[in-house]
């Protein structure tokens, strides 16, 4: 006993010493990188004035945990690689945009979307919807590209003139919501899933219970996936002004097409007056020196945002003393506890509210909600605070972005008014439980549980099936969050309960079936949210705050380390194959059930659209 107390003692401090040298090494890593930073950000003069480029790398989002200034510090260090994960803040741009628009210094704006990797449809809306505005002022729009993916032609049919590398395609061929499937491969691992749910339609489960999509997930993703994709072809017709049947012909029709011109997409594009123009980067630069008579050129990156917006720091303005209305972020998986990267961390936005229910300047509230929902109690404490401003008289207005279901929707109750995208996936009013089970995964290797309980109820362990009476506990508690979440919707929507449960049982609804269903009041975006918190709120004189979550710049190193760093096979699949980042967002329910009653309102199957 002596012998093994000594190992473990020993084993102990060797592992204490190890993490210790772990963290002075990184510590010592970081101080570098933001000296580093610091110093090339003070040596570097860059112009502000002639064309900005739009050369959006990554994607769209609401808003990030991660400061800009690292993926720039990033790529410094990497060479300039290619990052495809990094996240670009969608109203950070749309603010640079609107400077641009009345910046003399500014004279029009080069589209180069090669590595931009897209955002929802709503996302991409709004942003056009502030290009469109600096057409308005009289300002060009010029877009190029060497291949246009189905959201990069989105943004470029708004240019003035579109350009095609010789070798180029424009792939506008439709639209598919696909998922990742695990029953065989839990299987294989011997692990057995146990599901609760109620709904007819709730397929967030399906994942783990099935190996592939059920008829009634298919219908309900074809009732929203048409329209969507309806939506974008009237956008990009009407932006180019060229009727659908030659945009996106059929399967059959665009074949004979590109047989005429020998399987030539470049030509093909051109014939079907989808692009203007066919030439070289070397042409393409060429002809705009010429135009805008000039060489001089910035990145939407370097240019600076010029802006007088106060802080707030701990729920109190340290400027002026406008009436304010504040925008929430409700972004990504909604857990308990705090937030990352990845989920919306319940105890994290609760605070947030919390603090400006306690700032007396705080009139009014925008919540911006981008989440499919997950954890039942964590939905439920963000509502909770959400009903505490309420009762101090602060309006909410809820602005839907790309995704607002389940969970999203679940917290969306708790407002005045709600604004969705035409485009916006929502609904999905259901629940479930889902409990793994590992027994027969470690029989198979000889470790096995026993023991004693006082109670059928008392023996729960991921390590043996669950008692016939845990079941039945289980869907009472799964029935009784369902009855909750339509109760909630009935008194949020002034409908009656069974009006509620026939649009509810998990189904999904596009912004413009959600709105003739009920559960959303108006089709809008975030700006409507806005000027809708302002009236509700009774000011016209105010002030934006755009709360953002407490940047980690340590954390935030690490996390984008994989542009910095030498490339793992692990960090490749990650960054250049969009399917894994999918099957990691896929597995994010499992990597967090935290649900303190195992409850869950996520909507799993509210697939990425591509």
């Amino acid at each position: 006993m002596f012998v093994w107390h000594t190992i473990c003692t020993g084993l102990k401090y060797i592992g204490k010493t190890l993490n210790l040298i772990r963290i002075i090494f990184l510590n010592i890593v970081f101080f570098f990188c933001l000296f580093l930073l610091i110093g090339l950000s003070s040596s570097e003069n860059i112009p502000q004035s002639g064309v900005l480029i739009l050369d959006i790398e990554g994607v769209l989002v609401d808003t990030t945990n991660v400061d800009q200034d690292f993926y720039e510090l990033s790529k410094k260090l990497s060479g300039n690689k290619f990052d495809p994960s990094r996240e670009n803040s969608l109203f950070e741009l749309t603010k640079k945009i609107d400077q641009a628009t009345s910046d003399n210094a500014i004279k029009g704006i080069i589209l180069k979307l090669d590595k931009f990797n897209g955002g929802s449809l709503p996302s991409l809306e709004y942003l056009a919807k502030h290009l469109k505005q600096f057409k308005a002022a009289g300002k060009p729009i010029y877009a190029y590209g060497s291949k246009f993916n189905q959201k990069q032609y989105y943004l470029a049919s708004l240019a003035d003139k579109i350009y095609l590398s010789n070798i180029g395609s424009v792939e506008i061929f439709g639209f598919a919501a696909n998922n990742f499937y695990f029953k065989s491969l839990l299987d294989n691992l011997k692990v057995n899933t146990y599901v609760y749910r109620v709904g007819t339609y709730k397929s967030a489960v399906e994942p783990y219970i099935r190996d592939d999509m059920s008829e009634e997930a298919k219908l309900n993703t074809r009732r929203w996936l048409m329209p969507m994709w309806k939506n974008y072809l009237s956008d990009i017709s009407q932006q180019r002004d060229i009727p659908n049947d030659m945009l996106a012909p059929d399967s059959d029709t665009f074949l004979e097409r590109l047989k005429m011109v020998s399987g030539n997409l470049a030509e093909y594009a051109l014939e079907n007056k989808i692009i203007d123009s066919i030439k070289t980067n070397s042409e393409f630069e060429q002809e705009m020196k010429a135009f805008f008579n000039t060489n001089d050129s910035v990145s939407i990156y370097d240019y600076q945002l010029q802006t007088n917006e106060q802080q707030i720091i701990d729920g109190q303005s340290t400027m002026n003393h406008k009436p304010e209305i504040a925008i929430v972020f409700v972004n990504g998986t909604i857990v308990k506890g705090d937030s990352t990267n990845d989920t919306a961390g319940s105890e994290t936005i609760a605070q947030q509210i919390k603090k400006l229910t306690n700032n007396s300047n705080i009139r009014a509230v925008v919540l911006r909600i981008n989440s499919p929902g997950g954890s039942v109690d964590g939905s439920e404490e963000i509502r909770s605070e959400l009903a505490a401003l309420r009762e101090k008289d602060i309006p909410v207005v809820v602005s839907m972005g790309g995704l607002a279901a389940s969970g999203g929707y679940w917290i969306a109750t708790e407002s005045d008014y709600i604004y969705a995208s035409s485009n916006t996936i929502t609904g999905s009013i259901g629940i479930f439980g889902i409990l793994p089970n590992f027994e027969n995964s470690l029989s198979s290797i000889g470790v096995h549980t026993d023991g004693v309980a006082t109670s059928p109820l008392a023996s729960l362990s991921v390590t043996k099936a669950p008692s016939e009476q845990f079941n039945q506990l289980m869907q009472m508690t799964i029935n009784n969050g369902y009855d909750m979440f339509i109760s909630l919707v009935s008194q949020s929507r002034n409908m009656n309960y069974e009006a509620v449960d026939k649009i509810a049982q998990g189904q999904v609804w596009l912004g413009e079936q959600a709105k003739e269903n009920g559960l959303v009041d108006e089709i809008g975006d975030i700006d409507n949210a806005v000027l809708k918190a302002a009236t509700l709120a009774g000011i016209t004189d105010y002030t934006i705050y755009w709360q953002k979550q407490d940047i980690n710049y340590f954390n935030a190193m690490l996390n984008n380390y994989s542009a910095i760093l030498p490339k793992s096979l692990t960090q490749i699949l990650y960054n250049e194959l969009p399917m894994v980042k999918e099957v990691k967002q896929r597995m994010t329910l499992l990597e967090n059930l935290n649900d303190p009653q195992n409850r869950y309102i996520y909507c799993l199957n509210c697939a990425e659209v591509n």
